[in-house]
């Protein structure tokens, strides 16, 4: 109320200079911020980087540093050949509405509950695995994937867009519910 007052009995030009000398001090206190935040960042032992790469490939490395990322031509290889267990990381709706033959379903929103039942399934640690979900902005398979491969499964790839982009090729899929439910 007293602020109101205040306001009313401010002629234009005098409210005017306030505001605009209360903006100027708003983007002072930011310079100043950000020029702090920079020169303590430069002096960091190990500096934050200022621009990253949040390309899956960058994100997808495993700790030898290998690219997770696998094209889908070469996963068919190891599909046709029968040494990978393909899993996907999407809902059991999504999985039953279609998937790749013979994938796995392990839904990664959920996977704390199924998470056992796939270890018991995939016991060898040095097994292909293979992860896919939906869309070219989907990280469910890269979730999964990381997930994996803290898990002790070394040889973990990722389909980006798996299931669209198998679906398109005409490469072998199946529908319906995963037998038990997922995994």
């Amino acid at each position: 109320m007293v602020l109101a007052n205040l306001i009313r009995n401010q002629p234009a030009a005098t409210m005017g200079a306030r505001i605009w000398q209360t903006v100027a001090q708003a983007a002072l206190l930011l310079v100043l911020a950000a020029g702090l935040a920079l020169g303590f960042n430069d002096f960091r032992s190990s500096p934050l980087p200022l621009v990253a790469d949040w390309s899956p490939a960058a994100r997808l490395k495993a700790a030898t540093g290998k690219d997770m990322i696998i094209a889908v031509e070469q996963a068919v290889e190891f599909y046709d050949t029968r040494e990978a267990v393909f899993v996907d990381a999407r809902s059991p709706e999504e999985y039953a509405a279609g998937h790749i033959a013979g994938a796995v379903n392990l839904p990664f929103e959920d996977v704390h509950t199924h998470i056992g039942a796939f270890f018991s399934q995939v016991p060898k640690r040095d097994a292909i695995v293979i992860t896919y979900c939906d869309g070219e902005t989907c990280s469910l398979s890269e979730d999964l994937a990381l997930l994996l491969q803290d898990a002790g499964y070394m040889n973990v790839r990722v389909i980006i867009n798996g299931w669209s982009v198998w679906k398109e090729r005409g490469f072998p899929i199946a529908g319906g519910e995963a037998p038990g439910g997922p995994s």
